[in-house]
């Protein structure tokens, strides 16, 4: 297959890839706007801070926009190609259907190299920065994110609103736990209120009516009083109405590189090691305990005799059995929060490989589609890209989800689409280059049947 051909063929799939990532990125930023436009106008986020926001989640974004758009990509230049007859005059001129599809192939496994590089070593830094960036706009200001009915805690106070009318900041069943470390703490209870700002928002100002305070010492309990009020004023300093930036030091598995989990797995996977010696450690003693308690006891029954300090004995053995066994449970369970933990890690570390191959795999089957699906353009193009990729991404999340719950292996929860996909990809193809095949021996043998008839 000449050099010329091969690049024409790539230079179809650049319009409609590009095509693909800005339609798909739009979608997922309009999501991403669903999504926090509450907190970001409830915040007072400025417009630079929420920028930042869009800016560090293309990186997410990007992990899921192009294999898509290589879908998208692959679907519409095959389909274009083929409504010219671009494919049959390729056919005709003796380039096979997989020397026609070697040229995106060979990009895929390019783009497939360049992603797994990004998700590695340049999206865990990005998670991690948009993480941190979320928790410093969920502190700024933490009285806008008063719920109903929900316990919200800021400065050193817990406030528990019934119900609250946001338009005019009124409040009804209002609950308030103020803890005084070392001295008296304070629970309030008032059945209306409301709150206001002042100071530019900086001061929160809460105005009760109707209601109690409750005193209680943490160093003497007997020391309580109780006092009702018809308003009571507390004021709130500094609740934080500027963005405070701070740095994010634990890292969640998303914000980790595979090597790095990689590595915790391994820690992990010697506390378990080292958790099932001591759990058949204790196991063996309980049994033993048991088995000398039986061989002890059996002869005094036998004999009928009474013996109150043997009886106590026996008690205080039992005790220490039932002991034993919760720490058989407790040790089981703490093996248990570690193999889910290590599922965890395992799932994104397959994660991180599995994605990019979609790409390969998404040539594989959108060219066979895109040949068949020629007449339909862009609009079947990008129809059938968002039927296979909710598909993939149904097969990706249902599978993350039984995974880190200990009910499949991760990696087949992961690659479990991708090969699914990808043998039907493979099929697809070789049927169209046998349908080819069978349509050029029935040619061969009309043509020479015409040149042999009289």
């Amino acid at each position: 297959m000449s050099r010329i051909l091969s690049l024409y063929i790539i230079r179809q799939h650049v319009g409609p890839f590009f095509f693909g990532v800005f339609v798909i990125t739009f979608i997922l930023i309009m999501d991403l706007l669903i999504r926090y436009i509450d907190l970001f106008l409830g915040k007072g986020v400025p417009l630079g801070v929420v920028l930042e926001v869009f800016m560090l989640s293309l990186g997410w974004m990007v992990a899921l926009i192009v294999p898509m758009a290589v879908l998208v990509a692959s679907l519409m230049a095959f389909g274009r190609l083929s409504a010219d007859n671009e494919i049959t005059a390729m056919k005709a001129a003796g380039v096979s259907t997989w020397q026609i599809l070697l040229p995106p192939v060979t990009v895929a496994v390019l783009i497939v190299g360049g992603l797994i590089y990004f998700n590695n070593e340049i999206l865990p830094d990005s998670n991690h920065r948009l993480a941190g960036l979320i928790i410093d706009i969920h502190r700024k200001r933490p009285a806008l994110a008063l719920k109903a009915g929900a316990f919200n805690d800021f400065q050193g106070y817990t406030i528990r609103v019934g119900k609250m009318n946001e338009k005019d900041g009124t409040l009804e069943s209002v609950t308030i736990q103020k803890k005084n470390p070392g001295k008296e703490s304070e629970t309030i209870v008032a059945r209306y209120g409301s709150m206001e700002f002042t100071d530019g928002g900086a001061s929160l100002t809460l105005h009760l009516r109707d209601g109690e305070i409750h005193g209680v010492n943490e160093k003497n309990p007997s020391r309580y009083h109780r006092m009702s009020f018809y308003t009571h004023t507390i004021r709130i300093e500094d609740i934080g109405s500027e963005l405070v930036r701070s740095e994010k030091k634990n890292r969640g598995d998303r914000e980790l590189s595979s090597a790095d989990m990689l590595e915790r797995i391994a820690g992990y996977r010697k506390e378990i090691e080292k958790f099932r010696k001591e759990l058949f450690n204790d196991a063996t003693k309980g049994v033993s305990d048991r088995l000398g308690i039986l061989d002890w006891e059996g002869p005094r029954r036998r004999e009928g005799e009474r013996a109150p300090k043997e009886q106590i004995t026996l008690r205080t053995y039992a005790r220490d059995i039932s002991t034993n066994s919760s720490d058989l449970s407790s040790i089981t369970r703490r093996i248990r929060d570690k193999e889910l933990q290590v599922n965890r890690y395992m799932v994104e570390v397959h994660k991180k490989y599995a994605l990019p191959v979609a790409c390969l795999v998404f040539v594989l089957i959108g060219t066979p589609l895109g040949v068949k699906a020629h007449r339909g353009g862009a609009g079947v193009g990008v129809g059938f890209s968002i039927i296979l990729f909710v598909i993939y991404y149904l097969f990706l999340t249902g599978g993350e989800k039984l995974a880190d719950r200990g009910h499949i292996e991760p990696a087949v929860s992961m690659w479990a689409a991708n090969v699914l996909i990808g043998g039907l990809g493979l099929y697809l193809v070789w049927q169209t280059t046998r349908e080819t095949t069978f349509i050029r021996f029935r040619r061969f043998g009309r043509r020479r049947s015409e040149e042999e008839s009289p």
